[in-house]
């Protein structure tokens, strides 16, 4: 009842898309270019230096991860 607060984990931003207007006043999702993303990456860190942002070269990786995963469990079942 008189327990600490738990800290909120870090927001995580998605820079690799952007919303746009279109013609017509609605909106669409678009992406974004390198340079944009490193503007919106420092100052997104300028503001909040614990957040966690997700780039391109992120994204890349992460979705990369999924091969190591299935080399690591290869490696388990041949031993």
């Amino acid at each position: 009842m008189f327990g600490r607060k738990k800290k909120a984990p870090e927001p995580v931003y998605d820079i690799t898309q952007k919303e746009k207007k279109t013609w017509w006043g609605g909106t669409k999702i678009v992406p974004t270019t390198k340079e944009e993303q490193r503007k919106m990456k420092a100052e997104i860190l300028k503001r909040n230096p614990n957040a966690t942002v997700l780039d391109s070269k992120a994204k890349k990786k992460k979705e990369l991860e999924w091969i190591d995963r299935i080399e690591e469990f290869d490696a388990f079942m041949n031993d």
